[in-house]
């Protein structure tokens, strides 16, 4: 079923969680009564429960998600969680691969973290991640009432969302001051952002970047498609229109506006996804949140320039208003945990109440997220807009368009794309021969 998921975040912050129950004397009449609340409890006992948090994101003093995870212990005498961080570079193709190791080898993983979306479903397609809808019945809440995305798969629902990435366009404030150009509006097009890239262009810095993630061979079909490589039948969709618009886009703002650093070069040189905007060297990205916090980290992205945002750009002037893509990390809970209850507790708490330590734009609607930029960021109005930013994330026009389609070879038909726009930028073929290319790969990944 195709339906728009409605992306207005209007949050309000919580910061006590309805009838907390971890009491040991409390009668099984008063647990009932409080049927309603996230459980602190594990399930099997009355005594304390250690749990294991698994995570790519490295244990430090002044990292959020340590943070956070203190606060729970500090609030949760009934759950220990130990912080396990199997990678010390926030990588997390590393870390899953490690994780999955443990897994395989029998470990009882009680809750885990994933980078994305298709990172979770592909476990849970595994059989090793245990689905949460008993315990959001016994809470007696709708998953689709609390989150903006719920990771679904064979029609059960696995992990919950810990922060939403929503697709967005960052720009150099200075740049574009210099160019005399105004913020762009909502409804701004792909054409639009090609002249905006012509006109940001200088001796000293391109008007923008794309990166060499599969996102950026076509932006369109993560905003504005129901499945960014499979139609709603789950066959193949790199018929649609949008991805030979988009390749050749791609190629003519490298080749006849050189307003893009050449896609070779990009290969190349290996960037992180945001350096050449912080070095000042691109005036304008297309890319999710993480780029706003990641601009207060100034030992890793040095710049002294205030960041502003619009929204991502529509297709054409005919095409739906406030279209993006949502996505953002996810925690899942292992089905060899043996205290499954209390890691469900603190997935749910940590993308809760939780969220006030994460640093990171929530996944979960009720939170209030002026409230919040304001709180993560008040002090640091000299690198990020709060106004432009906030318009941004919170216009009530803003929506994904998703048909609920989850596989778990999301991530190797990605590849494809990146594989096939390769070919199309390095090689020189037609778009034609790029798209029978990733046609052949992606129906033989299905049929497999």
């Amino acid at each position: 079923m195709k339906k728009g998921l409605s992306y207005l975040v209007v949050f309000c912050l919580i910061f006590t969680m309805i009838g907390c129950s971890s009491n040991k004397s409390e009668s099984a009449d008063n647990q009932a009564a409080n049927k309603g609340s996230v459980n602190e409890t594990s399930g099997e006992s009355d005594e304390p429960v250690t749990i294991k948090f698994y995570t790519y994101k490295t244990k430090r003093e002044e990292e959020p998600y340590v943070k956070a995870v203190n606060a729970f212990n500090e609030s949760h005498p009934n759950i220990q969680v130990e912080y396990v961080d199997l990678v010390q570079n926030n990588d997390t193709i590393e870390f899953l691969n490690k994780l999955d190791v443990l897994m395989a080898g029998g470990e009882a993983v009680d809750v885990f973290h994933t980078g994305n979306f298709e990172q979770l479903i592909e476990r849970a397609a595994r059989g090793v991640v245990a689905p949460l809808d008993e315990f959001y019945a016994n809470e007696q809440v709708d998953p689709q009432e609390e989150y903006v995305l719920n990771p679904t798969y064979d029609g059960k629902t696995y992990g919950v969302i810990a922060n939403s990435s929503q697709w967005m366009v960052v720009f150099n404030k200075d740049h574009l001051e210099e160019a005399g150009l105004p913020l762009p509006e909502m409804g701004w097009t792909w054409d639009d952002y090609r002249e905006y890239a012509k006109k940001l262009t200088t001796p000293e810095h391109y008007g923008t970047y794309f990166h060499t993630w599969g996102e950026y061979p076509n932006i369109i079909a993560y905003t504005e498609l129901p499945h960014p490589q499979l139609k709603e039948d789950q066959t193949l969709n790199f018929d649609d229109p949008s991805f030979k618009y988009f390749f050749e886009l791609r190629r003519a703002m490298e080749e006849e506006d050189k307003s893009v650093e050449p896609y070779a070069d990009v290969l190349a040189s290996d960037y992180h996804v945001l350096q050449q905007f912080f070095a000042g060297k691109a005036s304008m990205l297309a890319t999710a949140t993480f780029v706003v916090n990641a601009g207060t980290l100034l030992d890793r992205f040095p710049h002294d320039f205030q960041m502003v945002y619009a929204p991502v750009p529509r297709s054409s002037e005919d095409a739906e208003m406030g279209l993006t893509n949502v996505s953002g990390s996810f925690l899942g809970v292992g089905e060899n945990s043996k205290h499954k209850e209390a890691a469900y507790t603190f997935a749910r708490w940590m993308t809760t109440e939780g969220a006030q330590y994460l640093q990171d734009i929530p996944g979960w609607k009720k939170a209030d997220g002026s409230q919040l930029l304001e709180q993560f960021y008040g002090d640091k109005q000299d690198l990020i807009d709060l106004e432009s930013l906030s318009n941004t994330l919170f216009d009530p026009r803003v929506k994904m368009n998703s048909a609920g389609i989850a596989v778990p070879y999301g991530s190797e038909l990605k590849t494809i794309v990146e594989n096939g726009f390769s070919q199309y930028m390095l090689n020189h073929t037609t778009f034609e021969e790029a798209q029978q290319f990733m046609i052949s790969e992606g129906e033989k990944l299905i049929k497999k």
